[in-house]
């Protein structure tokens, strides 16, 4: 289909219905051609490089609207799987032993030792927390523990204690 064949008014239509920013950009061009502008114009006016305007312009003919969207599959692909993300998901629901009976939750070292040994993969500690943010997960920020506290004691506290009850505790003056 060439754009000589396309109204105007027909584009309009769709670049005020797309929701897509990279696609309406791409309308955008095509409008501002068939309104008369030339290439050039058309990609300093979108401060666009001057190959792209040709290239979505030969885009559109050959293959139509269809065309102005994103190919599927581009990028760099994942080295783990879904599986391989579903097996580190369900790994993280279980704390870590530290000793004297307490446990801790995962830290993003943790995630990098258990993907080298399962999967053989390294990954840096940012794509570490990419890879946690995108199975789910946040950063929590630990409060320290008391190593001498009776945690019967704590316990019993947590039981006893209403939700958004308000704790009065005396203060020793001096």
């Amino acid at each position: 289909m060439l754009l000589k064949e396309i109204s105007v008014k027909k584009i309009e239509q769709k670049y005020k219905k797309e929701k897509n920013a990279k696609v309406k950009q791409r309308l955008h061009i095509l409008i501002l051609l068939k309104e008369g502008w030339t290439q050039r114009e058309v990609a300093k006016m979108l401060r666009i490089s001057n190959g792209i305007v040709p290239f979505w312009k030969a885009r559109f003919e050959s293959l139509g609207f269809d065309a102005l969207q994103d190919l599927e599959g581009r990028g760099i692909k994942s080295k783990i799987s879904d599986e391989g993300l579903s097996i580190l998901r369900s790994a993280m629901e279980e704390p870590i032993p530290i000793g004297d009976g307490y446990y801790r939750w995962w830290k993003s070292k943790d995630t990098r030792i258990f993907l080298n040994e399962y999967f053989g993969l390294t990954y840096t500690r940012q794509h570490i927390c990419r890879i946690l943010h995108f199975i789910g997960c946040s950063i929590q920020v630990p409060r320290p523990r008391n190593k001498s506290r009776n945690q019967e004691d704590v316990n019993k506290f947590k039981r006893d204690l209403k939700k958004n009850e308000k704790i009065w505790i005396g203060i020793s003056s001096q």
